[in-house]
Formats: C-alpha cells, structure tokens, sequence
C-alpha cells in the first residue's frame, strides 16, 4: 500500500474542491493519476463525503484552491 499516494488524496481532496467532488462521484477515475492499490481505492470510495466537505470548509482559505491561488496545482 501507498500511504504516500493516499495522503496525497486525502491532502488534494480537502483543499480542492473540484477534486474532491470527482472523488466523491468516483474514487477510481479520480485517482487514476495515482498509483494506488484497489483496496486503497476502496477506502477512498468509502469516505463520508460529508465529512470530508465539513473538514475542507473548516480550512483557512489561504491553504484551499478555492480560497484564492492555495498552494497546490492542478
């Protein structure tokens, strides 16, 4: 298992809201750029998506994409 690829994820998915939606819809498309194994895939299908949407907005707006440049591309 990649504990790095899904800490990569987790990281994108609170700071990137359009990311995290495809990752909501669909784990694996949204992971395709990652080398993930299947059972990690689904855990990430797994996640509590509302969780996940409250944990993004409890976030500065200065480390999200959404919240102006953020630090993170794609």
């Amino acid at each position: 298992m990649s504990m790095e690829a899904v800490q990569a994820v987790i990281g994108r998915a609170v700071t990137d809201s359009e990311f995290r939606q495809k990752l909501i819809d669909n784990a694996s498309e949204a992971c395709v750029d990652y080398d993930l194994t299947q059972d990690e895939l689904d855990a990430l299908e797994a996640l509590d998506s509302s969780s996940l949407i409250t944990f993004a907005g409890t976030l500065d707006h200065r480390i999200s994409k959404s919240g102006g440049r953020g630090f993170l591309s794609g």
